[in-house]
């Protein structure tokens, strides 16, 4: 278990270094000009131009940016954002709780539904809770993510009136105030996590209830239920796990989508808006955190195989 360890936070530091030279890579191919979105273009003197470029650092060769840049982001600092004109950090440590909680509230909710689902339709395999269960899933995956946010604005926001359309309000405003603003955005985002986690479920149940280890709990007089969630259930559970830790890393980037269409001012929004406005800083810092996390949830659900079925061994 140590050496595993070991050898996975040694490949998180190449896998990082990588991630990141593309960030900046992709970054410096975003048409436009930061310094155009800043100042313009048009009846804008060169010099003018030439000299908010130099401010920016942007006048120098993008290797020489980027040998300059590496150290301080693989350090967090980002520098200042062009158009906020504060340090980059500052900006995404004000926007990443909302994303997190709107990803965190998404998982809570896929795997409330998700992994129930999944065990009943294998445990009641080829019924009608069965086929449901598989039409809900493909549904699920082949439904657009922003188009389903906008049918829930349209039906329960804007025709029934029963939650606010969009905008966000924080816990410190009270319960009242923050919870209806985040049940349409939940639904929208978990709607896709719930089917994949009901199909990933429900396949890896079926494969260990053939099981010969199964078949002889049974034979031993063991209740179902112990036989589904003791035995069944820890051993599909590694399968179960891997996705639920990749789509809880999805999530936060999928929220880029969610927060646009629901005018949540999360990280995500924070991201696209840079983007439109060519803030090379927020973009980069706001990337460099959504891909360590994801890293650091990839490498705590590899860790986690073993604390959910002792028999797993790391080599």
């Amino acid at each position: 278990m140590g050496a595993y360890l070991v050898r996975r936070i040694l490949a998180f530091i190449p896998t990082l270094l990588i991630s990141v030279t593309l960030i900046f890579v992709l970054t410096r191919l975003v048409p436009g000009n930061p310094v155009w979105a800043l100042i313009g273009h048009q009846s804008v003197s060169e010099e003018k131009i030439a000299e908010v470029s130099r401010e920016l650092g942007l006048d120098k060769p993008v290797i020489v940016q980027y040998l300059a840049w590496l150290p301080k982001a693989l350090s967090g600092d980002f520098g200042n954002s062009i158009f906020f004109n504060r340090p980059v950090v500052q900006v995404i440590t004000e926007r990443f709780p909302v994303t997190l909680t709107l990803a965190g509230l998404a998982m809570l909710l896929t795997l409330a539904i998700a992994i129930p689902l999944g065990i009943l339709a294998a445990t009641r395999q080829n019924t009608f809770l069965d086929h449901a269960a598989s039409v809900f899933s493909t549904l699920g995956v082949s439904l657009p993510t922003f188009w389903l946010g906008f049918l829930l604005i349209i039906l329960f926001a804007v025709t029934l009136r029963w939650v606010p359309s969009s905008g966000y309000r924080p816990l410190s405003m009270g319960f009242d105030q923050w919870f209806p603003r985040l049940i349409l955005p939940v639904i929208a985002l978990a709607f896709s996590q719930i089917a994949l986690l009901v199909r990933t479920t429900r396949s890896s149940m079926l494969e260990v209830l053939e099981l010969e280890y199964v078949t002889a709990a049974r034979a031993k007089g063991l209740s179902e239920g112990k036989v589904i969630f003791k035995h069944a259930l820890r051993n599909a559970f590694i399968s179960i796990m891997t996705v639920i830790g990749l789509t809880f890393a999805l999530s936060l980037g999928g929220s880029v989508i969610i927060e646009n269409v629901f005018a949540i001012p999360g990280l995500g929004q924070l991201i696209t808006t840079a983007a439109t406005r060519r803030d090379y800083p927020v973009i980069e810092g706001g990337m460099v955190y959504l891909t360590v996390i994801s890293l650091v949830v990839n490498l705590l659900v590899d860790i986690s195989y073993s604390l959910i079925n002792p028999r797993v061994v790391y080599e």
